[in-house]
C-alpha cells in the first residue's frame, strides 16, 4: 500500500484512507485506545504499527486522550430509573440543590490511587458509554469515611470502618449527620437527605428513623453515585492529600490526620460551585441514557424506549456490509431536552 507523504517529505505508512477508516472506528466506538487499533490493523491488513506512529495518527485524525472516568455498570431495568429520576428533576432549580443534604461514603488509599484507563475522543465530543470504564460494587480500602455537603459547606467526617452494618450508619446519622444541620443552623423541616442505595442506608430501622425526622428524603436512582456532587468533592479530598504531601502518611493515624484536615479546609465556595453545577445533572443523565441506547448497551431496548417519551423519532439500526458489523444509524433522532 503506497503512503501519502507528510510534512516532512517523508513517504508515510498509513494513507488517508486509512486514517478515515481509523477514524471511523473510534468514532463508531468499536475501538477505543491505540492498542485496539493496532491489533484490528494487524488483524484485518497485516499491518504493523508502533506506538508512536499510532499515536501521531490519531492527533492527526482529531482525537485527544484522556482517562477514563469510572462509572457503574448499569443493569437495563437502573437505566430506566435513572432516567425516571432525570425527568421528575430536570426543572430543578439551583435553589432547589441548595435544600439537598449529599450523603456519600468512600475509601481513602494510604499509598496509590486505583487504576486509571486510557481512551480517545475528539474535542468536541461529549463522553459516552465507550469513553467511560464500567466498575462493579465493592473493593478494599484503607480508611473509609462518612461525611455530607452541603450549600453552607462541608459535613462532619467520620471513620466508619469497612462493615459498618444498618445500626451504626443509624448512629452515623443521628450523631453526625444532626450535628452538622445544627452548625450551619440549618431548618431541618426546611431540608431534603440524599443517601444512594446501600443496603445499609435502606434498611427498615434506617428509613423509619428518618420518616420521622423533619426533614425529606430525596428518591435516588440504583448504581448512580456519579450523580450526586458530594463524588467531586471525595476526588477534590484525594486530590488534595495526593498533592499537598511529600510523602504518603507513615501510619493510619497520621492518614485520619490529613483527612479531616483536608476535609475540613474545603471551602463554602466550593461546595456552593459542585451543587451548583448540579442543576444539569437531570439533563445529562437523560442524555446518557440515550447514548447507552444508541450504542446498544441497554438489552431491554423496547422497554427504554416506552420510557423515553421525549424520543420523537426512533433508532434506525441498519447491518453494515462493512465488517459485517450492526451499526446504529442515527438517521432520524430528535431529543427533547
Amino acid at each position: 500500500m503506497s503512503g501519502n507523504v507528510d510534512e516532512g517529505g517523508r513517504p508515510t505508512l498509513i494513507s488517508q484512507r486509512m486514517v478515515n477508516y481509523i477514524r471511523r472506528l473510534v468514532t463508531l466506538g468499536r475501538k477505543n485506545n491505540a492498542v485496539e487499533i493496532q491489533k484490528a490493523l494487524k488483524e484485518e491488513f497485516g499491518m504493523s504499527v508502533s506506538d508512536s506512529t499510532m499515536r501521531r495518527v490519531l492527533k492527526k485524525a482529531g482525537f485527544i486522550a484522556f482517562v477514563k472516568p469510572q462509572k457503574p455498570l448499569l443493569r437495563s431495568q437502573n437505566i430506566v430509573k435513572r432516567l425516571q429520576w432525570a425527568k421528575s428533576h430536570q426543572h430543578w432549580t439551583v435553589d432547589d440543590w441548595k435544600r439537598v443534604i449529599f450523603s456519600d461514603e468512600t475509601k481513602v488509599n494510604r499509598f496509590a490511587s486505583d487504576r486509571k484507563a486510557y481512551a480517545w475522543k475528539l474535542p468536541h465530543e461529549e463522553l459516552n458509554s465507550r469513553h467511560v470504564q464500567q466498575t462493579v460494587k465493592h473493593g478494599g480500602g484503607n480508611i473509609m469515611v462518612w461525611s455530607c455537603i452541603t450549600w453552607e459547606g462541608v459535613g462532619w467526617i467520620v471513620d466508619v470502618g469497612h462493615r459498618m452494618n444498618s445500626e451504626g450508619y443509624l448512629e452515623v446519622l443521628k450523631d453526625d449527620l444532626l450535628k452538622t444541620m445544627k452548625s450551619y443552623g440549618l431548618d431541618s423541616s426546611k431540608m431534603v437527605f440524599q443517601q444512594d442505595n446501600d443496603p445499609k442506608h435502606t434498611s427498615k430501622v434506617v428509613k423509619e428513623w428518618i420518616s420521622q425526622q423533619p426533614l425529606k428524603a430525596l428518591e435516588w436512582p440504583p448504581q448512580s453515585p456519579d450523580l450526586s456532587p458530594i463524588e467531586h468533592m471525595w476526588a477534590h479530598l484525594k486530590r488534595e492529600l495526593f498533592h499537598s504531601y511529600e510523602t504518603p502518611p507513615s501510619s493510619m493515624h497520621e492518614l485520619w490526620e490529613r483527612i479531616g484536615q483536608t476535609w475540613y479546609a474545603i471551602s463554602k465556595e466550593e461546595c456552593q460551585k459542585y451543587i451548583e453545577s448540579h442543576k444539569t445533572a437531570a439533563r445529562n443523565c437523560k442524555i446518557q441514557v440515550l447514548q447507552l441506547v444508541v450504542h446498544g448497551y441497554c438489552t431491554k431496548l423496547s422497554q427504554t424506549l416506552t420510557v423515553c417519551t421525549s424520543i420523537e423519532s426512533a433508532f434506525i439500526r441498519r447491518l453494515s456490509d462493512m465488517d459485517n458489523g450492526y451499526w446504529w444509524n442515527l438517521r432520524s433522532l430528535k431529543v427533547v431536552l
